[in-house]
């Protein structure tokens, strides 16, 4: 040290090395067993992730529109997951299968709304400005010169009424809603809101309903349409002086639903066309040829719907009888 007094200290510093059993002969077999645990989780793992990546790639493209199912083979979560892929994507293709058929029937609505409406509507309009031209040349006018235009107002409605059903039932296979449905009232409106047009065709209208109201669950809308339909075939083919009657007779668990007229009837070779879409039958082109044959097609229709039987035969007499039946 530098100076010649005071005290000296020496610090002794010695490193220790391994402990004893901290050899190769202890750390080789300690190595082995690592590797062993390492090679068996790769070798398990490996079957897994390449299931994972198996339905990683068909879910990334089967995608929505492809027929083949993803399929995970075995029964653990892995399979259940690709499962649950398979249930998500049927129901995606569901939905996207009912919004296309939504769009469709917007479609065709548009388009059968826009091309048949026009006929009756021009009709229409050369009506109204026939009534024009005679009251400006001061022609005197009676009641049987609106007759034409309230027909072609009738029909006109009565098209467009059609057209809408016709989308409801193209944009559902069976029934949206089902309410109860008072089957006497229902009669009761169908028929008061024909008789304006029975009468001025000089045609009786009638009806008949139980006392006991009959209740049946279905969608009063399309139910309204067909009886209507149906009725409103019966006076517009029917001739002056003639008779069209409405019967409601049974039991909420069986009843019958007429509507008798004395007209022309239908050939019996027509009857299982005329509730076919777009046909009608000879003597109702001859009478309105312009009708789209829609009236007996959507009774039909929704007569399947709710389970009822539709049937058209001969009235005892002359005409036609479409029946209406609900099974017990």
């Amino acid at each position: 040290m530098p100076w010649d007094e005071g005290p000296c200290a020496v610090l002794l510093m010695r490193s220790k090395g391994p402990p004893s059993w901290f050899s190769g002969a202890v750390l080789m077999p300690a190595f082995l067993v690592a590797l062993v645990v390492i090679l068996v989780a790769l070798f398990a793992a490996g079957p897994i992730v390449r299931r994972v990546r198996q339905l990683t790639e068909s879910v990334r493209t089967l995608g929505t529109d492809s027929e083949e199912p993803i399929h995970v083979e075995g029964s653990d979560e892995i399979a259940e997951l690709g499962a649950a892929f398979e249930q998500s994507r049927q129901t995606i293709r569901a939905q996207l299968a009912s919004l296309r058929e939504r769009e469709t029937a917007l479609r065709n609505y548009i388009a059968n709304t826009t091309h048949d409406v026009m006929l009756p509507l021009s009709v229409l309009q050369g009506h109204l400005a026939s009534l024009q031209q005679r009251i400006e040349a001061g022609e005197a006018l009676d009641a049987r010169a609106m007759v034409p235009s309230l027909e072609e107002s009738q029909y006109l409605g009565s098209l467009l009424h059609n057209l809408n059903a016709v989308a409801r039932l193209e944009a559902h296979d069976g029934l949206t809603h089902r309410d109860p449905i008072d089957l006497n009232r229902l009669v009761e409106r169908v028929v008061e809101r024909h008789r304006p047009i029975a009468k001025r065709k000089q045609i009786s209208l009638d009806l008949a309903v139980p006392e006991a109201a009959i209740e049946f669950p279905g969608d009063l809308t399309l139910l309204e349409q067909a009886l209507g339909n149906i009725v409103q075939n019966s006076i517009r083919y029917n001739g002056s002086n003639g008779h069209v009657a409405v019967v409601l007779e049974g039991t909420a668990s069986r009843w019958t639903l007429r509507v008798v007229d004395d007209g022309p009837g239908i050939p019996e070779a027509d009857r299982s066309r005329v509730v076919q879409a777009s046909f009608r039958g000879s003597e109702a082109r001859t009478r309105h040829p312009h009708g789209m044959g829609l009236g007996l097609h959507i009774a039909s229709d929704v007569a399947k719907r709710h389970g009822l039987h539709l049937e058209l035969r001969d009235t005892d007499g002359g005409g036609l009888t479409v029946e209406l039946t609900h099974p017990s």
